[in-house]
């Protein structure tokens, strides 16, 4: 498998948690050798949007990590319009037994069973 870049888009105030979870199961649960390219620090200043375009454009798959306040959230909004620009793949991926809603723009939203999210990274690989 190839090394795939993965920018991981969340609402860095509330769900650092499924953030630090997603890439701690991707190491035993996905066929894929998955590297962090997300960001660490929170949005909202014209550095930080320098910043994220930069980690987006070397990325090859961007996953929107949905909780309870993603789709309200202005920096994951920004993240996913620099996506769609720099036109990178994007899906969302939400917790198991969680009705949150998604980023209204991104139309791909999955549950968090890894099967799904390899067979989704491996769709997504092989259409660009």
């Amino acid at each position: 498998m190839p090394r795939l870049k993965i920018f991981v888009s969340f609402e860095f105030d509330k769900d650092n948690d499924l953030k630090n979870n997603f890439f701690e199961q991707a190491k035993g649960h996905s066929p894929h050798r998955v590297s962090n390219c997300s960001l660490n620090e929170a949005y909202p200043t014209q550095e930080w949007k320098a910043k994220a375009r930069s980690a987006i454009r070397q990325c090859d798959i961007v996953i929107v990590l949905v909780g309870q306040d993603t789709h309200n959230a202005p920096g994951v909004k920004i993240e996913v319009d620099i996506a769609r620009q720099l036109r990178k793949p994007v899906f969302q991926v939400v917790p198991r037994k969680r009705t949150y809603n998604g980023v209204p723009s991104v139309d791909k939203l999955i549950r968090w069973k890894w099967k799904t999210i390899n067979e989704t990274i491996d769709e997504l690989w092989n259409s660009r």
